[in-house]
């Protein structure tokens, strides 16, 4: 069953934008819906249980509609602007994904909040991975473009493991939390689907997780616990696919490679590069693990060189050479994961 978000503000567009946007960037998450009159409010939330009120910040606290609702978020006028009490505020000018990261923050903050998502009855979940132990290969703009591509037609999260991404240049994206957050909550216990919602920001139709900042945070989880850390993402949101990047990973990556149906691996044919996929299949080798060698496809895939300007990068990798390559690839290949 859908969450409950009563949006209340006097400007009608505002309240109706808001509300429609919701309804169809939350798919199974929240229905929300519009009010600017405070007795339909009132009549709406007697035979309805409103999980978040949200609302302009009041001038006077009589102000305050007298409405039950899990948690109550003011909506501000400037940026910063306080309640004055417990209650949380958030800019009310800024864009509908941003309103709704911090939507989701504070919901989960929210006492004996309900964090179970909806729809997630026989979901077919796969983890595809891009690996290679070769450098400057392509990796990072294989693992976007495959996942740009497949978000066309499934719901489809990246996550990248990769340290100095660059994301905030080439994506043009300045984010407030990152994937530090979710691991930070995972090591106490308190992770739960509804806190992507917080964190996701959007490529086109491909969700995102922004990336760890700084190295030292990874030190934080094992390998081991990555996996299943990774794998309760899966399993409890409504992510079909996680494309996940796991870049220059530096602990132990055999925890990483067993848990996805399939790796992508870029190689290149220099003496260097070469000697470098021997010593990693002969460590994948002494560790007993050679069946993972099955699960490796190596491709030679096209150079990036890059856009002129950065932020028209993501629509080369998407509609430019790269992009046809992963079409052509991804033709008949879906039996590697589906099984």
């Amino acid at each position: 069953m859908k969450k409950i978000m009563a949006v209340y503000d006097e400007d009608p567009f505002y309240a109706e934008r808001l509300s429609d946007y919701v309804n169809r960037k939350e798919k199974g998450v929240f229905f929300a819906q519009a009010f600017t009159s405070r007795e339909c409010l009132q009549e709406y939330a007697r035979e309805n249980e409103i999980d978040v009120l949200l609302m302009g910040l009041p001038e006077k606290k009589e102000e305050i509609p007298d409405v039950p609702s899990r948690r109550k978020i003011y909506l501000a006028e400037e940026p910063g602007e306080e309640t004055g009490g417990k209650e949380a505020a958030i800019y009310k000018y800024q864009s509908g994904d941003d309103i709704i990261r911090e939507v989701m923050a504070a919901y989960c903050e929210a006492p004996e909040t309900a964090y179970g998502l909806p729809g997630l009855v026989n979901k077919k979940n796969r983890i595809i991975g891009i690996y290679s132990p070769v450098g400057r290969c392509g990796k990072t703009s294989l693992a976007l473009s495959i996942g740009q591509i497949l978000a066309k037609e499934e719901k489809v999260l990246f996550i990248t493991l990769d340290t100095f991404t660059g994301f905030s240049g080439l994506l043009d994206e300045q984010w407030k939390r990152d994937l530090s957050d979710l691991i930070y909550y995972y090591k106490q216990g308190r992770f739960h689907a509804l806190r992507l919602n917080s964190i996701i920001y959007y490529l086109g139709d491909m969700a995102w997780l922004p990336p760890i900042r700084f190295p030292d945070d990874y030190n934080q989880i094992t390998a081991e616990e990555m996996a299943d850390f990774l794998q309760q993402i899966l399993n409890g949101s409504d992510y079909g696919t996680i494309i996940l990047d796991i870049g220059d990973y530096g602990k132990q990556i055999l925890p990483l490679l067993e848990i996805c149906q399939v790796v992508y691996m870029p190689v290149k044919e220099d003496v260097i590069s070469q000697a470098k996929l021997q010593e990693f299949e002969a460590y994948i080798s002494d560790c007993g693990k050679k069946s993972l060698k099955d699960k490796f496809h190596r491709l030679h895939v096209p150079l990036v060189t890059g856009a002129r300007r950065m932020e028209h990068f993501p629509q080369e990798l998407l509609w430019g050479d790269m992009g046809d390559f992963v079409r052509g690839m991804l033709k008949g290949q879906r039996g590697l994961w589906e099984n």
